[in-house]
Formats: C-alpha cells, sequence, structure tokens
C-alpha cells in the first residue's frame, strides 16, 4: 500500500470511520510485530506490544499530522513502547536482585539474540544500549533512513548517521576484541595439551 492511500485511510478515520483503520492494522502489524520482536527478544511481548502500539495509534491519530510519514509517526509510537517496556524489565530485575539477592537467568532478550545472531555479534549487541540498538535494529533490518529514523526519535538525520556510525564501530571492536579473546583461549588450551 502506497503512503497515498494510507493517508487516505488516516484521513478517513479522524473523520470517524473506525473501520478505516482495519487496512492500516494490516499494511503494518507484520512489520511492528519484526520490529518489536527484535528489539524485546521475546515473541510474547512482540504481541502485547503490537496491540498496545496500534491502540495507542488509534487513540491518538487525531494528533497524526502528514508532516511526518504515517509509518515514521507509527514507527515512533512503537520504538517508545518498546523502550518503556525494555526499561520497566531492566528495572523489575534489579529489585528483584536487591530483594532476593540472587542473578537472574538470562533475559528474553539476551536468548533472542543468542539464537539469532553468530555468538561475536551477539555478545557485541548485547553490551549495546537499548537505545542504540534499536538504532541499529531500525537501520539494518527495517532498511530505514537517517532521515526516517530521525523522525522516529526527534533527532536530526546527521546525528543519526554519526550515532549508527559510532555504533557500528563499537559493534566492529567488540566482535574484533570477542575473537581475539576466543583464539589466545583456544592457544591457551592447546599450549595445554
Amino acid at each position: 500500500m502506497n503512503a497515498e492511500t494510507i493517508e487516505k485511510y488516516v484521513q478517513q478515520i479522524q473523520e470517524g470511520h473506525a473501520e478505516a483503520f482495519i487496512p492500516i492494522v494490516s499494511e503494518y502489524q507484520r512489520q511492528m510485530y519484526i520490529y518489536c520482536c527484535r528489539l524485546l527478544g521475546s515473541e510474547q511481548e512482540a504481541e502485547d506490544a503490537v496491540q498496545e502500539i496500534f491502540l495507542k495509534a488509534y487513540k491518538s491519530i487525531t494528533k497524526y499530522k502528514p508532516s511526518v510519514s504515517f509509518n515514521a509517526w507509527l514507527y515512533k509510537i512503537a520504538y517508545h513502547y518498546c523502550l518503556n517496556v525494555i526499561h520497566r524489565r531492566q528495572l523489575s530485575q534489579k529489585l528483584g536482585r536487591l530483594w532476593k539477592g540472587q542473578i537472574f537467568a538470562e533475559s528474553a532478550e539476551q536468548e533472542y539474540l543468542r539464537g539469532t545472531f553468530s555468538e561475536p555479534l551477539m555478545r557485541a549487541l548485547v553490551n549495546l544500549t537499548v537505545q542504540d540498538r534499536s538504532l541499529l535494529i531500525l537501520y539494518a533490518f527495517h532498511d530505514k533512513t537517517y532521515a526516517e529514523i530521525g523522525e522516529i526519535t526527534g533527532k536530526s538525520s546527521e546525528a543519526i548517521r554519526k550515532k549508527i556510525t559510532r555504533i557500528r564501530m563499537k559493534l566492529k571492536d567488540a566482535m574484533n576484541k570477542w575473537k581475539e579473546e576466543e583464539q589466545w583461549e583456544t592457544s591457551l588450551i592447546q599450549s595445554k595439551s
């Protein structure tokens, strides 16, 4: 569905025709699910997030202005919603550790990354901040331009370009460091044999 068609549906919804939201959900549901799954690392949390994102979008659609693409507007809602879920999860884990004095098992996000990416890349991704990981996901997996990511995050496209360049450098450095450590450990084990 092209942007012009989406804008017509949005206008219909803003005029009170709720049924016009159905094709919008159909168009974006899979994209939102994949984005949320990659960011949250949990299929169940992603399913719940998609429902909440569309609910938030529907409730606030009267605030949408066509000066920004609907796609970017919807991703912005998803971006902020997922960041809030991750922050609440991290806070809950920290509080749990304080109360129980226990170390929790891997988070759903870490399990997802471990199953999806190579070991060096997974380790590097886990060490990124949530915001950095989200930017990288939007850029690398959802093919968003710097301008689109800027719209989603409320930053300039130039700031996004610089940030993604730094994130890619961090990933590369972290992966190289892990490979060097792995080679060192392997050579150490072989020398003891």
